[in-house]
């Protein structure tokens, strides 16, 4: 039988101090890839231990945030995979309109609110007088509220979308940034959910979760597609990311839709 591996006091003791200073629990967190992430870190700033590196992070808030951003995946852009978003567009949401004038939608690990901003274009492009719901949800309280600002976009997060689309929904900035306008900030109700362990929103239509669940265990992953699947209503699609797939999806309850699309089975 193989012996099991001990595990190291001091990343244990380390882990326990970053998830106070940080808000967000950790135990869900594929540990190897944690780890990696955390290790580019210590090298970046020639910190040698994870006692070290807790007192590094002590001692300097940029160090905190910078491994907040990190570990909680901070990294989007709008219109991301363009052609699901046309998708979305053209075909999906058109459909859900069809059954309901009132759609729920839900951008779960919303990040920096490129998902439901792009989201928000859509409904507004197809639906502009429409009373849609957009819940957008992050577990990180800083990033969260740079999404609800809707400012200091880069030029590289908003190449995707199409131009007609950035001179609508967009201002640029002295600094050669982007904000969206206030018409769109207006559509979008952002909250703090942590998956694990907050109820989810109910009767949804449409949830956006990408390139987030990839980054935890698999129970962590069953429990939130679980999750996922009894927050929608029959007929309603999950968007999920690129390199994302739902092992064994109906058995939960779900039917593939298409490349990263699954629909709630009736």
């Amino acid at each position: 039988m193989k012996e099991s591996v001990p595990e190291d006091p001091q990343w244990m003791a380390f882990r326990r101090s970053l998830e106070r200073a940080i808000g967000v629990p950790l135990a869900q967190y594929k540990e190897a890839q944690m780890k990696r992430r955390l290790a580019s870190v210590m090298t970046r700033r020639s910190i040698d231990g994870w006692p070290a590196f807790e007192r590094a992070i002590a001692a300097d808030q940029k160090l905190l945030e910078d491994v907040r951003d990190t570990l909680t995946i901070n990294v989007s852009e709008f219109w991301r995979q363009p052609e699901r978003f046309v998708e979305l567009q053209k075909e999906w949401i058109p459909r859900l309109l069809a059954g309901r004038k009132q759609l729920k939608f839900w951008s779960a690990g919303c990040s920096i609110g490129c998902e439901p901003y792009s989201l928000a274009m859509i409904l507004n492009e197809i639906d502009p007088t429409g009373a849609h719901s957009i819940v957008a949800t992050d577990v990180d309280v800083p990033i969260l509220n740079r999404a609800r600002e809707g400012k200091g976009y880069l030029a590289s997060e908003v190449r995707s979308v199409p131009a007609p689309l950035v001179k609508k929904y967009f201002i640029e900035e002295p600094a050669g940034t982007f904000r969206v306008t206030e018409e769109l900030k207006r559509r979008i109700t952002f909250r703090r959910q942590d998956l694990l362990s907050d109820p989810y929103p109910q009767d949804l239509d449409v949830i956006l979760c990408r390139n987030v669940v990839i980054y935890f265990t698999d129970e962590a992953k069953t429990h939130i597609y679980n999750g996922f699947a009894k927050a929608l209503r029959p007929g309603g699609l999950l968007f999920i990311g690129g390199s994302e797939m739902i092992m064994r999806s109906s058995d939960i309850g779900f039917r593939s839709a298409g490349t990263n699309l699954y629909l709630r089975a009736a």
